[in-house]
């Protein structure tokens, strides 16, 4: 059986090391922060919920197995967490991807400004999926999880994510040919 990419974190937490929190933190804060934003729609949510895995993660790390999935583990905490706060606030789709300007969607270095403005309109159209569609999406196209990884967080079949990311795939795609059609016919986008 192959060792955990996290072997040496995990080892470090089960010793009590408090170098386990930082090495996970240092490897997966961004990618669970930048998963929130997207999922929540909301830097202040996104804050919260993220602030709430890695206390999570400060409280149990010594728990885990040295053979653990971290990274799927993390996602699975965020996930559970955006859950559970949407739950009690019983917040609506809308009120959940109202903050699509706060992405970081500006070029960066080797971006033509074209890769920025298809970055946005990406963005956009990734906001307006379902919650469950932009979480699959996120998990699997953006995070790079494979439909095993993305079963195990979701606690579904690999089979079933890979049905559903397809699905999921072909509402973005409908939804980013509708903006395309809204930029033809008005000359700017909107």
């Amino acid at each position: 059986m192959p060792e955990s990419p996290d072997h040496d974190v995990l080892t470090l937490f089960a010793q009590c090391d408090p170098r386990g929190f930082d090495l996970a933190y240092e490897r997966y804060a961004q990618r669970i922060f930048g998963f929130l934003l997207r999922l929540s729609g909301s830097r202040a949510v996104a804050e919260d919920l993220f602030q709430h895995t890695f206390m999570r993660l400060a409280e149990v790390g010594a728990r885990l197995r040295v053979d653990s999935d971290l990274r799927a583990w993390l996602f699975s905490v965020a996930r559970n967490a955006f859950h559970s706060h949407a739950r009690s606030a019983r917040l609506r789709r809308a009120e959940s991807c109202t903050d699509v300007e706060s992405f970081p969607a500006s070029p960066g270095a080797g971006m033509s400004p074209d890769s920025g403005l298809a970055l946005a309109e990406l963005e956009r159209a990734l906001a307006g999926l379902s919650p469950s569609d932009r979480e699959l999406l996120l998990l699997f196209a953006v995070e790079g999880l494979s439909h095993a990884e993305v079963g195990v967080i979701l606690a579904l079949d690999p089979v079933t994510v890979r049905k559903r990311v397809s699905r999921a795939r072909a509402r973005l795609a409908e939804a980013l040919d509708g903006d395309a059609r809204v930029v033809s016919k008005s000359g700017v986008s909107q």
